[in-house]
């Protein structure tokens, strides 16, 4: 094996990888180069397995050369100009810069990672779009929960259920089969800042035998599924939002962002509405802060929130106004052009 690769592409593929395999086990902390059918590079966080097709010429060779992210990141340069140089022996694994030089010693190994790589491909998002939902519903979930992705007619739907909240985002593309995928949560984040390193315009999604298949230009994500035990949303997170009140969200923020200081980590406020003003209230040992959000002359509500979730959530719909409505004893806020959806219940 000898090839060489540009210093500003061999960044941009170490970041990749390091974010594909994430930094909560060790152990995958790796990326493998092969020869199948041209050269190849993997990486995986045990669960998403992610393979490179790249376009370097070199010349066939036999086994798998494994190299550590952290010992590859010593060689990233300054100069994108400048070249990476890789070579390997019968064991040892090279990588040369014009001052540098990283070995490896009993680097190479015989078994070619494996991964499905045959899927039917069933839609195609825009890159960006994809991304930014799967982002939102993930965004109040922690390690053990799942994000579920499903067909609805002529639909795509992500959603997830967390921290007593429902969320929901909707894209408008109709896939080619009908199709349901519990995916973990901490892949889910991995797969969304690996996402964010990529200029591409389009993803298109497959199911394989067992795993959920994403193609990207020369990608291809090949992530595990679980069995899914989420129930649909309410049929009232696809019906019209039109009896609704709209709020600023740059306000919704605003003041999210001063609750969020005098409150602790875990600590629920109340967001309530009296009719005439939206507010958020926190009742903590001998404190007591109230502050408002805006005029509002929607339904009188309460309802008991994480202020730290709730700020993550709204963050990430972009819509400049978050629409408020009661619906069956929850409050459903949504972003009507990103076709985000938040529900919590209520109280009162």
């Amino acid at each position: 094996m000898d090839f060489k690769i540009s210093a500003s592409d061999y960044a941009k593929l170490i970041d990749l990888f390091g974010r594909v395999s994430g930094t909560l086990e060790p152990s995958y902390r790796y990326f493998q180069i092969y020869y199948k059918r041209g050269l190849k590079f993997f990486a995986s966080d045990g669960c998403m397995k992610l393979e490179f097709s790249s376009g370097v010429a070199t010349s066939p060779f036999n086994g798998v050369y494994t190299v550590p992210i952290d010992y590859a990141r010593a060689l990233k340069s300054s100069d994108p100009t400048s070249l990476i140089c890789f070579s390997a022996g019968e064991e040892d694994l090279e990588l040369r810069t014009a001052s540098e030089t990283l070995t490896l010693q009993k680097a190479r190994s015989s078994t070619l990672p494996a991964m499905e790589r045959k899927f039917e491909f069933f839609s195609r998002f825009p890159l960006k779009e994809f991304s930014s939902s799967l982002n939102f519903v993930s965004s109040a979930s922690v390690e053990g929960e799942t994000v579920e992705i499903f067909s609805k007619k002529n639909e795509t739907v992500l959603a997830s259920s967390a921290n007593r909240m429902v969320l929901v985002s909707v894209l408008e593309y109709e896939p080619k089969t009908e199709f349901r995928y519990s995916l973990q949560y901490v892949t889910v984040r991995h797969l969304v800042k690996a996402l964010e390193l990529l200029t591409s315009e389009e993803l298109y999604a497959g199911t394989g035998i067992s795993e959920l298949g994403l193609k990207i230009g020369p990608l291809l994500f090949s992530i595990c599924t679980d069995e899914a035990d989420f129930s649909e949303p309410p049929s009232f997170f696809f019906g019209d939002t039109d009896d609704g009140n709209d709020v600023q969200r740059k306000a919704f923020l605003s003041a999210l962002r001063k609750i969020t200081r005098l409150s602790k980590h875990g600590f629920s406020v109340l967001m309530i509405s009296d009719k005439s003003k939206l507010k958020f209230f926190l009742k903590a040992g001998a404190l007591r802060y109230e502050c408002e959000v805006c005029d509002f002359v929607g339904d009188e509500f309460v309802a008991q929130v994480d202020p730290r979730k709730l700020q993550s959530v709204i963050s990430r719909i972009k819509d400049s106004k978050i629409r408020l409505v009661t619906r069956k004893g929850n409050l459903l806020m949504v972003g009507r052009k990103s076709k985000m959806y938040l529900m919590v219940p209520l109280i009162k």
